[in-house]
C-alpha cells in the first residue's frame, strides 16, 4: 500500500522539477538548521528556493519525468542512485544570481556542495556547475564591456588634450617665473 503523504511529496517534487527549467541538487551533509535557514533567506533575495528532499522521492519523481524527457533520462543514468543527504534548489528566472549566492554560501559553509545542475535544459556535473557559478554575472560583463568601450575614447580625448595642457602648464610656469623676477 502506497503512503499518501509520500505520493503527495513525489507529486510536489515532480511539479517543481517540471515547471522550473533551472534546478540544482546540492549535498547538505551535516549542515545545521540555522545555516540552512540563512541560506534560504539569501536565496529568497535572488528569487530562488531550497527544499530538503529525500533521495528516493526525488528519484521516483525523476523516473516519472524520464519517461517523456531525454534530459532526465541522462540525469538518471549519470547521477543515480543518490547517496548523501540532498536539497533541491529551484532557481529563479535570473538563475545566475541564485547560483552565485549558493556558491558564495558554500565557500563559507563547507558542509554544502553541488551535486549537479540542470540549467537552461542542459545537464552539468559538479565541476561544470562550480565553473558556471564562478563566472561573472550578465550585469558585471556588461559593465566591463561598457568600461572597455569608454576607455579607448577617454584615452583618445586625453591624447588630444595632452599637447594643449602641456602648453598651458609651460605658460603658467613662465608667467609665475616672470612675475617673481
Amino acid at each position: 500500500m502506497v503512503n499518501d503523504n509520500k505520493k503527495n511529496q513525489v507529486d510536489s517534487i515532480l511539479q517543481q522539477v517540471e515547471n522550473n527549467p533551472n534546478i540544482l541538487l546540492v549535498k547538505i551533509g551535516k549542515t545545521t538548521h540555522q545555516s540552512l535557514e540563512s541560506l534560504r533567506r539569501e536565496l529568497r533575495k535572488s528569487n530562488s528556493k531550497i527544499k530538503v528532499i529525500k533521495n528516493t522521492l526525488f528519484e521516483k519523481s525523476v523516473n516519472k519525468i524520464a519517461i517523456k524527457n531525454k534530459i532526465f533520462r541522462d540525469l538518471k543514468e549519470q547521477f543515480f542512485p543518490l547517496k548523501e543527504t540532498a536539497a533541491l534548489v529551484i532557481l529563479g528566472e535570473n538563475w545566475s544570481e541564485g547560483l552565485k549566492t549558493l556558491y558564495l554560501f558554500s565557500k563559507k559553509d563547507s558542509t554544502i556542495s553541488f551535486k549537479f545542475g540542470l540549467l537552461d535544459k542542459s545537464l552539468y556535473d559538479t565541476a561544470k556547475t562550480l565553473q558556471i557559478a564562478q563566472l561573472p554575472s550578465k550585469e558585471e560583463l556588461l559593465g566591463k564591456i561598457i568600461g572597455s568601450m569608454k576607455s579607448p575614447m577617454s584615452k583618445f580625448v586625453y591624447a588630444l588634450k595632452y599637447n594643449t595642457n602641456k602648453f598651458v602648464y609651460i605658460l603658467n610656469a613662465l608667467s609665475k617665473k616672470g612675475v617673481s623676477n
